[in-house]
């Protein structure tokens, strides 16, 4: 491994005491309580305990945090092309299930709007699904995860090629499909931001642009299979490409953590050595002289809720407890960052720099490790540029250690040592995962989010969104064929959409990445646009060219919409808050999606014509955006409640 040496250089800079902040001060209350505790050995049943690592690191025995710092480069790469193909095939079999339909209704001889049941719980469950995968991501890895979820959608997907009943379908390709759909998909979405810091906008733009190109190359294909094989043969051959995803996504290779030494007289940072990292301390002498902008906020409520601090945080009180006393009205680790704690990045040291080595022996100290999602940015996919955290530091491992949680700082203790003899390794692992995926878990269904008044608009409008979202996708060819156009015209419609979306979230992240833009305003026009379009196509006298120009529009248009879900949360809710807030916006979109075309195609069946639905699927996108035109301001007098209770609390 190589070494590098944080460095002290400047006097430490006073701190401003925190505002509303005393969730840390019980703890520093009991410290001489856990002090005299930990000496007590004994427990229930003359079992010793053993003292948590966390515990130890309290009282001063040294330690190390161990987190995963993106590399912005080297085999990201082919992780982003990996992440790619698992969109290419996920979305595009997802909106391309239109293609099925027709040939559906003939074999089961049932209406159109109970048959796109199938397809919408497949719409449905691959986002319902999504906080539970990343619970099961946050206990094992994304490479694992994918390849259960590539072969549990095969087994649904050949399965359901077999079935005689519209309801075993719906059970199978549905919502089993979806569950392991959901499992390729957030592993896809979620990896590039794993690998990538500084690139990762251009990242994760590449990564989800499968999803245009997937609905454009699969939406002919399955119309082609179905006219000349059979719908059982499509699900056939969409039970090969999924699992072609397990295959990819061996790719998924996983990162070695970079170690964090504290506390010591000069505290060390060891990388790990492979061949796509990069330089992750900067010189203080290229832009990193002078105090930087404080990036923690320990008044944000998961701080106060989920009590787990940043390794930026940890790294600062454990560093202070040997030059300082503890603060006398409890420890208060929003005051501090790397260099206002007197420690700057210096040169990374040469590997020959002997007498600045870390020896082994100090390795042997207890060690807090970070899981895949214990990062408040797992889910944001735009330009870190946008966050303050980020623009406020010096290096990658600033940011990374500003912005990872480490939960297990709150553990006090570990498994009684009898105990710990008599389980076997497989029971120990399955608590450990076990607790671990309910910590991420608990905080992405923590619906207690919603009594914000801005959260709860943005999750109404993701909830109209997806109501109408699908019906294009799913009826557009149908609709075009019962209007006259030529059947091998008419699929490439949904072709059009896809590939119209891609050059849309093209457009769309180039836009956002000013300053001067309002991703909300931009949602807002394209959504309403959008609706528009889908509301005026009944209206228009038919054409070809009047169908293909609607595609192009509405897949330009529904293209921010799938751009922006992340920026628009941190925009309302903050980074530190971002994870919550997408597991509860997941849900909403989620059953929205399965409900959305069955209720709207259920107009096909009474009038017999999809006017109805294109009007009411139109009209719930403008709903959606019409409700979110007010956000600015109701989060600016969100934001002044707030203040004012904070102030008079004080």
């Amino acid at each position: 491994m190589t070494k590098a040496q944080l460095i002290t250089q400047n006097p430490r800079e006073p701190c401003k005491p925190p505002v509303c902040v005393n969730h840390h001060h019980d703890r520093h209350k009991n410290h001489n309580n856990n002090n005299n505790n930990s000496r007590n050995n004994g427990s229930v049943g003359g079992a010793s305990r053993k003292i948590s690592a966390a515990q130890m690191m309290k009282k001063g025995t040294g330690g190390s945090l161990a987190i995963i710092v993106p590399p912005d480069g080297g085999w990201g790469w082919v992780v982003v092309f990996a992440a790619f193909y698992c969109n290419v095939v996920v979305d595009g079999i997802i909106f391309s299930f239109g293609m099925l339909i027709n040939d559906m209704v003939n074999t089961f001889h049932e209406t159109e709007s109970k048959i796109s049941i199938v397809g919408s719980l497949l719409n449905g469950f691959y986002l319902i699904a999504g906080p539970f995968v990343s619970a099961l991501l946050n206990s094992v890895d994304f490479r694992s995860i994918t390849i259960i979820g590539s072969i549990i959608s095969s087994i649904a997907f050949l399965t359901a090629a077999y079935l005689n009943s519209v309801y075993q379908l719906m059970f199978f390709y549905g919502l089993i499909g979806g569950i392991g759909f959901s499992m390729v998909y957030v592993s896809a979405v979620l990896i590039p931001g794993f690998y990538f810091d500084k690139w990762r906008a251009l990242a994760t733009g590449i990564s989800v642009c499968g999803s245009g190109i997937g609905t454009f190359v699969l939406a002919p294909l399955n119309a082609y299979l179905v006219e000349h094989h059979g719908w059982r043969i499509a699900l056939m051959v969409q039970a090969g490409l999924a699992l072609s995803c397990g295959a990819v996504g061996i790719l998924f290779r996983p990162l070695k953590p970079t170690i964090v030494e504290v506390p010591t007289a000069n505290p060390v940072v060891m990388e790990p050595k492979t061949p796509e990292d990069e330089p992750l301390l900067t010189n203080a002498a290229n832009g990193a002289s002078g105090p930087r902008k404080m990036s923690l906020d320990s008044n944000k409520r998961n701080s106060v809720k989920a009590g787990a601090p940043t390794a930026e945080e940890i790294y600062n009180h454990l560093s202070d407890r040997r030059a300082t006393p503890e603060p006398r009205g409890g420890i208060s680790m929003s005051c501090h960052s790397l260099n206002t704690h007197n420690q700057y990045l210096n040169d990374r040291l040469s590997p020959d720099a002997a007498e600045k080595k870390l020896s082994a022996v100090s390795l042997r100290r207890p060690s807090l490790s970070a899981h895949l999602m214990d990062r408040d940015d797992r889910f944001f996919g735009g330009s870190l540029t946008r966050l303050p955290q980020y623009s406020s530091q010096v290096s990658s491992l600033n940011y990374a250690m500003s912005v990872t949680r480490i939960p297990a700082w709150n553990e006090l203790d570990e498994n009684d040592e009898e105990t710990a003899a008599k389980s076997n390794a497989f029971q120990k692992n399955i608590k450990k995962y076990y607790k671990t995926a309910m910590h991420t878990l608990t905080t992405m269904l923590d619906f207690s989010i919603l009594s914000s008044p801005s959260f709860f608009i943005l999750s109404c409008s993701g909830f109209f969104t997806l109501m109408g979202f699908f019906v294009p996708f799913i009826y557009i060819s149908e609709k075009a064929v019962s209007m006259g156009m030529e059947k091998n015209m008419a699929v490439w419609l949904v072709s059009t959409i896809g590939i119209t979306n891609t050059l849309g979230r093209v457009i769309c992240g180039w836009i956002s990445s000013y300053d001067s833009v309002d991703p909300i305003m931009v949602n807002n026009v394209s959504l309403t646009f959008g609706g528009m379009y889908t509301v005026i196509l009944p209206l228009l006298p038919y054409s070809v060219f009047s169908y293909y120009l609607y595609a192009s529009l509405f897949g330009l248009s529904m293209a921010c919409f799938a751009s922006l879900r992340s920026t628009l949360i941190v925009e309302l809710t903050g980074l530190e808050l971002l994870t919550n807030a997408f597991g509860v916006l997941l849900m909403f979109q989620g059953v929205a999606a399965a409900l959305g075309s069955p209720l709207l195609g259920m107009f096909k069946d009474w009038t017999g014509t999809y006017d109805v639905s294109f009007y009411l699927s139109g009209v719930l996108l403008i709903t959606s955006a019409v409700i979110c035109y007010p956000l600015r301001r109701v989060k600016k007098w969100e934001d002044g409640r707030k203040s004012a209770r904070c102030n008079g609390g004080v």
